[in-house]
């Protein structure tokens, strides 16, 4: 049996999908451990992985914004948010390079299965000769033909990206944010969400939706009685980005005269007048268990973030995609395209806009619903974490 090291974000959109894997990878009997760079998060303790921990560097990585109502606005200032993605990027990798192989040195991994963002991980493996896979959290190993935020901002900043690599003798290969694997890239999706010209690297795989073996260790209480047996729309923008509160009204005043539940998962947003004055059935909490949630769910409108597509594909709920930044473009891009979802531009949202799209997904019989249908089929035969597990242990052999 091999020793496998994961490193990811702390961020739930790059945590969670990884779970699954990490979950498979015990139950086949290998030993895991998970380094989240810069900090472990606290879900991590109940999944039976070693949980890694950096050392202090001598030089702290400059802070990055992570959420709340500062993230939120930053990420609508396309320089700003160029700003913020080198920092992520390419800025922070100096000083968390060394304490990164420490931990690499001191686990002994046979294997890393990284996201592909973290390039000091990246680094780390190239530099200690250590094969590794890169399991991509979104759907950004793909560049579909269209022009959008993030694609200009790490245009702007790859000649630095490729310097910064080729000093460590790595003549290494991109799609978007995420650098490429010569051995094995695995993204959580099927050929019927994304067509079969979806324009897959060299050496990616298609391997399904990520699911855990059992909790993933960030569930929380819900008061499932407030459901009642009206339709229910849920609507969320992830844990980075919910401070929306225009966007929560907007979606509140279309929802209300639809006879249908509305439940927020609104962050810090929660608990405030704003969320109390909305009009018609809503509720409005912190943070969903959202793959119990999409059970129940009649429709969903989300940022786009993947993980939460994948999830909503899996359970075939239809979705309206308001994309605010990064990747979310490239999930509405294949969202529309698979005939399976909508997508409204989020800054020019109106009410009118906004009901019309809702009904079109809550409308039963249509031919979007069938779409979904079919996704969730094919969703349903895959299990994208078991065969992630297994394609990176097969790295070893």
């Amino acid at each position: 049996m091999s020793r496998i090291l994961i490193a990811t974000s702390p961020e739930k959109g790059h945590l969670n999908p990884m779970i699954g894997v990490a979950q498979w990878l015990r139950r086949l009997g290998h030993t895991v451990g998970w380094l989240c760079i810069p900090e472990p998060a606290p879900q991590l303790a109940k999944l039976g992985v070693e949980v890694l921990h950096l050392p202090h560097p001598e030089t702290p990585p400059p802070a990055i914004e992570t959420g709340g109502e500062a993230l939120a606005r930053l990420v609508l200032d396309e320089v700003a948010l160029g700003k913020w993605i080198r920092g992520l990027l390419i800025d922070a990798v100096p000083a968390l390079l060394e304490p990164v192989r420490e931990v690499i040195r001191r686990f002994r991994p046979d294997i890393l299965a990284l996201d592909g963002m973290q390039y000091a991980a990246v680094l780390a493996a190239h530099d200690l000769g250590i094969p590794w896979a890169g399991v991509s959290s979104a759907l950004s190993l793909l560049e579909p033909p269209m022009d959008y935020s993030l694609k200009r901002n790490v245009r702007a900043l790859a000649p630095e990206r490729q310097a910064l690599f080729q000093g460590h003798g790595f003549d290494a290969r991109f799609r978007n944010c995420e650098c490429l694997s010569p051995r094995l890239n695995i993204i959580f999706a099927t050929e019927a969400f994304l067509g079969p010209d979806a324009g897959l690297p060299p050496a990616t795989h298609l391997v399904g939706p990520s699911k855990p073996l059992t909790e993933r260790g960030d569930e929380v209480d819900f008061p499932w009685e407030r459901l009642g047996t009206k339709p229910v729309v849920y609507a969320s923008f992830g844990s980075q980005i919910s401070w929306q509160p225009e966007l929560f009204r907007t979606i509140a005043e279309a929802a209300a005269p639809l006879g249908v539940t509305l439940v927020l998962s609104a962050g810090e947003l929660a608990d405030t007048e704003l969320s109390r004055a909305l009009p018609g059935d809503v509720v409005a909490v912190p943070y969903v268990p959202q793959r119990q949630l999409l059970e129940r769910t009649s429709a969903f409108i989300s940022h786009g973030g993947a993980n939460s597509v994948m999830e909503a594909m899996t359970a075939g709920v239809p979705m309206l995609l308001l994309p605010v930044c990064n990747d979310q473009p490239i999930q509405a891009h294949f969202l529309t395209k698979s005939g399976a979802g909508l997508a409204l531009e989020p800054r020019t949202l109106t009410v009118d806009a906004c009901r019309a799209a809702l009904g079109q997904l809550l409308e039963p019989g249509t031919r979007l619903r069938q779409k979904v249908a079919d996704i969730r089929a094919s969703y349903q035969a895959r299990d994208g974490a078991k065969e992630a597990a297994e394609r990176i242990a097969g790295l070893a052999a």
